[in-house]
């Protein structure tokens, strides 16, 4: 048997070395005629086969395995004349060169021009970039998203091998890392996060419209900030080239889960746009909230997006001025059946909730671009403004114990805005042959609002009408925060390019210094107004009636309003915030100070060899103030630490269609504002408290890669990876009665480990001379170990106070545990098929895309109280795209399968389901024309 394994392959080598004999191979090089500088992405084929391919970084292209005989080989290319060479004779085992130069075109560019925009942004484009670059990065571009009906930059990433996105959490995990351990960058300069809990930025604000590319780095380079450990992301903003044009797309759809609700409600306040804000009340004596308590119901209308965009390039003195805009709108109407539960450690539940949630959310995005390029400098300016918002209304009904057991519910309803103003500046300047200069700036602020978040605890519930709940004041409340958050970044390189180069390099090596920084401040306050309902709390002397509190569910303003506010006469209620009978916020501000040189060299140690070799000295500061109803003196944490970041990247060329890269870095992570500040966030079964004795985690990392480029626009790649993390930061329960989430530095030590594999494949393609049709396939996997170190004494010891006390305490059910958020098992897979022709003016394509995430650890428990774990996710979307000259029409179904989405609670006795709901299915047909 094992005689037959080894046979096997070598008869496969033999077979094809055979069969290499007998074939022919065409190769080349296609130029400018009149500046003679080669042509990137212009397309070689065989008239009456199915073979063709395009060209390279330099102009190449090869065509392999082509059988004897007589053929005519065509070139052609965007605003080109096409050239063709008949009767080409071919034998057996010949390599024949045939260079093409082609001339301009006299054809209408309108006709070509969005084939020209598709190839700038196009896979293949970003493949040969992967291939050629001296450090690994993946990256997806617009093509690409547009092909599998991808919407936003948060869909687009889960693209790529080893990147995940965790259901409900809006944040990605890359590598089974999750927030905290990556990072953002918009065009290379960092991104602020939208939400006080994260401190990523939601990529799901960033419509697909304003994407060029999306690349991930996965390996630490020396521009980079250090502050990561499993990728950076960075979204590469669109840039206008080619003939002017102006666009608009309407797209309409429904969410079949909407379906299922007899009737829809939303919260009174917010409007259809988004845009809305609601102010406090400006006394305790004074119920001067602006919305009401009742629900109200809604017309699930369907959902509607609108989208406008165009660019124009204008010829100046010696330069030309490209100038893109993009504005758009998306809606989301959606219903589910929601279950929540808090247990304990001893089975004991404590709360049993369920019942209907609805949501209504908005999307509204608008970015210009303006690229100035002159001989040997090119400028760029990007303004973007993100404005998303989501209503939420939940009614669960259920068992709370001690507080509701008669029949409760819980009434939530909740409206958050978040506003995003982005603005860059970058400039790039060859200064000669051996000088190089990049820079760029950049200034971003967000304000993050949840205005009137209102909460009912009710009990005895019957044929509508129920009781408060008042065993605590904070039963009922309303709540108010806004963050507000500035970030200030500037990068600034030179490079110098030496030496004679090797093969197909211009150099030898280049050395590149440079300097990053960036100031950040954020600046957060919340104020709860809770509902001290008097007759409930005053139960030893009832006033006539009794002491409860009945309420018509659907009419609580009948009750929580001016009048009842502070009656003399026992029959009304109070409001006090946290701090009592003051109107207090409670408040943490944030800042964080990072600048940071760096120095790299990237040298061919040989034709095949080429090494990166890179210093990152970085001096952090960050620093939380807070004062909050936990610590009404106010309290802080700090630190400041000089990191020291090597890397090394090395690449070698196996052959002209393969690589092996290896990669090895030292990088930290940062604890977050919000993890860091002593503040309370309540959720309805779950509250987090922040720890000021966090501290940064160190992480090394490493990679080795194979990489085969068998075709143009194909890939075959395997990776081995692995990291040691020393202090990691985890999410854990404490132990208390209460039993609080918080974060800790939970043990010494965390590794993992993993291999990731991934193809890209056309399974089969003619290409004739107006158009061509393909059959291709993507996928990806990752298999991933991870085991980290627990340790309660050591957060015990690391979390007490001035005065010897603990701040956390825990007691870990493990000694050892895998890491959050990690997911063991990642797959993406797509079948596509797509027909062009007359010159690619008309176009279908046809995408299946599936993914899968297995489990992932939530949560760490303690004790008897099991860890917390979301289950796996299966999803599967179907897009069908079609373009007709200057008419566009799209359909897709998105989330076919409609999974559930679970979280249990893995007790010492036995499993627990403690959260469950579905997404639903996405349906939308769009229409777009360009004029």
């Amino acid at each position: 048997m094992g005689f037959k394994k080894l046979l096997l392959p070598v008869l496969g080598v033999v077979f094809s070395l055979v069969a290499s004999a007998q074939t022919a191979t065409i190769t080349g090089k296609v130029t400018d005629a009149k500046t003679n500088e080669t042509l990137i992405g212009a397309t070689i084929y065989l008239d009456g086969t199915s073979q063709g391919t395009i060209t390279d970084f330099d102009g190449n292209y090869r065509l392999d395995n082509v059988q004897p005989g007589s053929y005519t080989l065509r070139c052609s290319f965007i605003s080109y004349a096409p050239k063709s060479v008949e009767q080409l004779v071919l034998t057996a085992g010949q390599e024949l060169t045939q260079d093409f130069a082609l001339g301009e075109s006299t054809v209408e560019i309108e006709d070509v021009k969005v084939v020209a925009k598709a190839n700038r942004e196009s896979e293949t484009m970003l493949l040969m970039d992967q291939k050629e670059a001296a450090v690994m990065k993946e990256s997806i571009g617009a093509q690409q998203l547009s092909a599998q009906g991808v919407s936003d930059a948060a869909s687009a990433a889960t693209k790529i091998t080893g990147v995940s996105k965790q259901e409900g959490a809006k944040t990605l995990n890359i590598r089974g890392l999750g927030d905290r351990y990556n990072s953002t960058t918009l065009n290379g300069l960092p991104l602020p996060s939208n939400n006080a809990e994260t401190k990523n930025i939601d990529l799901g604000l960033f419509a697909s419209d304003v994407i060029g590319s999306i690349g991930v780095e996965k390996v630490a380079t020396s521009p980079l900030y250090g502050d990561f450990a499993g990728a950076n992301v960075d979204i590469v903003s669109k840039k206008f080239t080619g003939d002017a044009f102006l666009e608009l797309g309407i797209k309409s759809g429904l969410n079949t889960s909407v379906l299922d609700a007899d009737q829809f409600y939303l919260q009174d306040g917010p409007g259809y746009l988004g845009f809305d804000n609601f102010q406090q009340t400006p006394s305790l004596d004074t119920y001067g909230f602006e919305t009401s308590w009742n629900p109200v119901e809604k017309t699930a209308l369907p959902n509607l997006g609108f989208s406008l965009s165009g660019g124009k390039s204008f010829e100046l003195y010696n330069s030309k001025l490209n100038a893109f805009f993009t504005a758009s709108f998306d809606n989301d109407y959606s219903y589910s059946n929601l279950m929540q539960r808090r247990i304990n450690g001893s089975d004991d539940i404590r709360k049993n909730l369920q019942g209907e949630q609805f949501e209504y959310a908005t999307q509204t995005t608008a970015m210009l671009n303006l690229n100035w390029e002159r001989k040997k400098s090119d400028f760029y300016f990007n303004t973007m403004m993100l404005n998303s918002s989501n209503q939420e209304l939940k009614n669960l009904r259920g068992y709370i114990k001690d507080l509701a057991e008669d029949s409760a519910l819980i009434q939530r309803s909740e409206f958050e805005r978040t506003t995003i103003l982005v603005n860059q500046l970058l400039g790039k300047h060859e200064l000669n042959e051996q000088w190089s200069m990049n820079w760029g700036m950049s200034f971003n602020h967000v304000k993050n609002l949840i205005p009137d978040r209102r909460h009912l605890s009710l009990n005895g519930l019957e044929n509508g009408r129920a009781y408060f709940t008042d065993d605590n004041e904070s039963d009922n409340f309303r709540y108010f925060h806004e963050f507000t958050e500035n970030e200030y970044a500037l990068n600034l390189s030179t490079a110098y390019r030496f030496g004679e180069g090797l093969g197909k390099a211009d150099h030898r090596g280049t050395l590149t210094l440079g300097y990053s920084g960036k100031y950040k401040e954020r600046n957060f306050e919340a104020t709860q107004f809770n509902h001290d309902i008097y007759r409930n709390r005053n139960i030893f002397n009832p006033p006539p009636g009794g002491y409860l509190v009945y309420v018509d569910v659907m009419d609580v303003d009948a009750f929580l309003n001016d009048a009842n506010l502070q009656r003399a006469d026992g029959y009304g209620f109070y409001l006090k915030t946290f701090f009592g009978n003051s109107i207090r916020p409670s408040t943490y501000d944030g800042k964080q100070f990072i600048h940071a040189g760096f120095a790299d060299l990237n040298y061919q140690l040989s034709p095949q060899l080429q090494a990166v070799l890179g210093l990152r000295l970085e001096q952090v500061n960050q620093t939380v103030d807070f004062v909050t109803a936990l610590d009404t003196k106010g309290g802080s944490g700090e630190f400041d630490d000089l990191q020291i970041l090597p890397s090394l990247s090395m690449r070698y060329t196996l052959n002209d269609k393969s690589n092996l890269r290896f990669a090895t870095s030292k990088t930290y992570v940062l604890p977050q504002f919000t993890e860091m500040a002593l503040f309370l966030f309540e959720g309805i079964t779950e509250t987090t408290v922040g720890n000021p004795y966090l501290y940064p985690s160190k992480v090394y990392n490493g990679d080795l890669k194979w990489e085969l480029f068998p075709r143009s626009g194909e890939l075959l790649s395997v990776t081995a990876f692995g990291k040691y993390i020393s202090d990691p930061m985890n999410r854990v329960v404490m132990a208390s009665a209460s039993n609080d989430f918080t974060y800790a530095n939970t043990g010494d030590w965390a590794y993992l480990y993993g291999a990731e594999f991934e193809l890209k494949k056309d399974l089969w393609s003619i290409t004739t001379g107006s158009g061509y049709q393909k059959l291709f396939a993507t996928a990806n996997l990752t298999l991933m170990e991870t085991k980290q170190d627990l340790n309660g004494e050591k957060v015990r010891e690391e979390t007490k106070d001035a005065n010897g006390n603990s701040l956390i305490n825990t007691n870990f059910n493990k000694d050892e545990d895998v890491l959050q958020g990690a997911a063991p098992l990642l797959a993406n897979a797509s079948l596509g098929y797509k027909v062009s022709w007359a010159e690619g003016a008309k176009s279908i394509s046809s995408s299946l895309v599936y993914g899968y995430v297995s489990d992932r650890l939530y949560l760490i428990g303690f004790s008897s109280f099991g860890n917390q774990v979301d289950k796996e996710v299966h999803t599967l979307d179907y897009v069908l795209k079609s373009s007709f000259n200057k008419l566009g029409i799209s359909l897709s179904a998105k989330n076919i399968l409609n999974s559930d989405i679970d979280r249990m609670q893995e007790n010492a006795s036995g499993d627990h389901l403690i959260r469950s709901y579905k997404q639903g299915v996405k349906l939308s047909i769009g229409i777009s024309y360009q004029f």
